[in-house]
């Protein structure tokens, strides 16, 4: 009896063996329909069916052949791992610090998510999409993980003050150190300002995440350049990154006047 391994070779040595999988699950089907649907030999055909049925994942009815249980599930798995081989080669390293935030990132989490990364020809695409989105939201409170400092970043925050809306900024400490030197007396107002709390994270982080009325912002961050943009409007990712977040405001102090100055 084969492995599981060379079960799984068998499937992804073929993508015959795979498209074949897939249209039986419209079975049942006869040969000749499977022959005129796939485009293959008669013969490739009929040797496929009688290895997939050997295997399990596919049994003749009514004189057809259809796809088992066993055979659904493990064209499913397989198309995750394809699905999920293909994320990983786009967004490349951008996934690393993403893993940083706390959150599961499976693959159809981030399937489901609008994604703009940073090009050759467009570096700060990223950062001027996040921007312009938050311009565009109306919330009652908005939550953040800040690990660079921006002026744009700082621009589009203080339109949601302006408009009333209460926020929470968890500063690490390179970002916090820079406010402060940069800003002076801003980041100073800043701390003062009505409906704004900020703290001041010890550690370092490689991600942003901003939780923005019912949108999530997840951010990746190399060498301090914004160079990925995930954004969600899932309720369930939503109280995952705010999870994520309490843990990370929970290793915070914060910042008051006096810590300011």
């Amino acid at each position: 009896m084969p492995s599981p391994d060379d079960r799984v070779r068998f499937l992804a040595t073929s993508s015959n063996r795979v498209s074949l999988l897939d249209t039986l699950e419209d079975g049942p089907l006869q040969p000749a329909e499977l022959v005129d649907r796939l485009e293959l030999s008669r013969s490739a055909t009929q040797r496929n069916l009688r290895e997939l049925t050997d295997l399990g994942w596919a049994r003749r009815v009514d004189g057809g052949y259809t796809c088992t249980v066993g055979g659904r599930l493990v064209l499913a798995a397989y198309s995750e791992l394809i699905a999920t081989v293909s994320l990983v080669e786009e967004y490349g390293g951008s996934l690393e610090p993403l893993a940083e935030s706390g959150m599961s990132l499976s693959p159809p989490v981030l399937e489901s998510a609008t994604v703009i990364t940073a090009t050759e020809n467009d570096p700060h695409a990223p950062l001027r999409y996040y921007t312009e989105r938050v311009r565009e939201l109306n919330p009652s409170r908005f939550f953040g993980i800040v690990p660079v400092v921006s002026p744009l970043f700082n621009e589009a925050h203080r339109s949601l003050l302006e408009e009333g809306t209460e926020g929470e900024l968890v500063l690490d400490s390179a970002a916090l150190s820079a406010s402060k030197d940069y800003y002076g007396t801003e980041f100073d107002a800043a701390v003062e300002t009505e409906g704004l709390v900020l703290y001041a994270h010890p550690g370092s982080f490689s991600f942003g995440l901003s939780i923005i009325g019912d949108r999530v912002f997840l951010g990746a961050y190399e060498a301090g350049q914004f160079v990925a943009c995930f954004e969600w409007g899932d309720p369930d990712v939503r109280e995952e990154a705010l999870v994520a977040y309490e843990r990370h405001r929970e290793a915070a102090h914060e910042i008051d006047a006096a810590f300011s100055g």
